[in-house]
């Protein structure tokens, strides 16, 4: 990033003002703010992560690592921004599985990575409000269905497209998954007494769309499939037939929904009711006009007897005269 003084450029002229401004707005900003915590930034340097293949499918829209020096030593930080949390959360499982736990963290669009430095919540949280294009989307459900028990730590991957499928799952046939569905796939691998077990789990708008899809991978013998609702469970590596079972029977489809319905009333469903209801409100209606009628009738004598007009008097006030 260039650094001018601010006589220098208004000493330019002004068209090369111009072109100093339009090019010092090509030019790459940042993502990492220039501060954190009394610690300013010293370098900044861009990222490519690898495979470029699966990170291009998931999105990747700008990653960076900068180097921070203050009073407390130095540290580094780096960060990848994605389009949406969903591609955040794919970018998270993939990144975690050859670095320390607890590094990384999960921001919305944003992951981001600590090196020598525990930053507190409020920390991240102000980090994340200097940074571009937050988007602070929901993350998958897809994940949530995955059967917890002897899972291996960090195993996880989010399968977006055929890219990332070749990645984690090679030999497994792009249109078998059939991701025009918008298909996404959550791939882990569990402990089993019979030796080690490989899960995916598909998940697709609607369960006749899991229901062919389920034919179709079960004309492919090397695979172990079972639908439940949208979701299509798939045992790609098995040691025994017994533990892909196993597997599979861990893995169920819930939701729950709430109707938050209005039941009938039923007093007003009752004609009697009704009729009551409505002879009340006739019955205050007679009550007024008989209370108006007489308050007028009580000013109109009141204001004859002050002003010492004559009964009849003002019946001319009124009069037409369509005769003339």
């Amino acid at each position: 990033m260039l650094v001018w003084e601010r006589q220098k450029v208004q000493e330019m002229p002004r068209c090369q003002r111009v072109i100093f401004v339009l090019f010092a707005l090509s030019l790459p900003a940042a993502i990492l703010p220039e501060g954190i915590e009394l610690h300013s930034r010293k370098t900044v340097t861009a990222l490519k992560p690898e495979p470029a293949a699966v990170w291009s499918e998931y999105g990747l829209q700008e990653a960076e690592s900068a180097e921070y020096s203050g009073l407390k030593g130095s540290f580094f930080v780096s960060v990848w921004r994605l389009p949406d949390a969903t591609n955040a959360q794919a970018a998270l499982q993939l990144l975690r599985a050859a670095r320390p736990a607890g590094s990384l963290q999960q921001r919305g669009n944003y992951v981001l990575e600590f090196s020598g430095f525990k930053p507190e919540e409020e920390t991240i949280n102000q980090l994340i409000l200097h940074m571009p294009r937050y988007d602070s989307s929901s993350l998958p459900a897809l994940t949530g269905f995955l059967p917890a028990p002897n899972r291996h730590g960090n195993s996880e991957r989010y399968i977006v497209g055929p890219a990332s499928l070749e990645a984690f799952l090679p030999g497994m046939s792009p249109s078998l998954v059939a991701f025009h569905f918008g298909t996404e796939g959550q791939l882990a691998r569990y402990r089993d007494k019979d030796g080690d077990v490989t899960l995916v789990l598909f998940n697709y708008p609607n369960p006749q769309i899991a229901k062919e899809r389920l034919a179709a991978f079960q004309e492919h013998k090397q695979y172990v499939a079972r639908r439940s609702g949208p979701l299509l469970a798939v045992v790609t590596q098995s040691p025994t037939p017994d533990a892909a079972e196993r597997m599979l029977s861990q893995v169920r489809w819930e939701v729950n929904v709430t109707l938050n319905q209005q039941l009938p009333d039923p007093k007003g469903d009752n004609i009697g009711v009704l009729f009551l209801n409505v002879s009340k409100f006739s019955g205050l209606m007679i009550v007024f006009a008989v209370f108006a009628g007489g308050a007028f009738a009580g000013f109109r004598m009141l204001g004859r007897k002050f002003s010492g007009q004559k009964p009849g008097e003002d019946a001319t006030v009124i009069a037409l005269h369509i005769d003339e």
